[in-house]
């Protein structure tokens, strides 16, 4: 499972800014992108637990979350 993480490089350290859902002394692969001041890419909400925050999908659907289980089992159609 891949995550994209935001850090802090400090005094020769890469610190991540939420908990990463790792075991300890996990080893890992790190791809490094910085990102100019103020223009950070995700938004980040505060919620370090959940891994879906920020993450929003418009399907044109108006009543998706009334009707979910109709359109989950084919009851319904968009």
């Amino acid at each position: 499972m891949s995550q994209v993480v935001h850090a802090v490089y400090e005094k020769g350290v890469l610190r991540p800014l939420d908990p990463l859902d790792l075991p300890e002394h996990q080893e890992v692969r790190v791809t490094v992108e910085p990102v100019p001041p103020g223009k950070a890419e995700l938004p980040r909400s505060g919620h370090g637990d959940d891994p879906l925050a920020g993450v929003r999908v418009s399907t044109g659907i108006a009543d998706l979350a009334e009707h979910f289980d109709d359109y989950r089992f084919g009851r319904r159609r968009p």
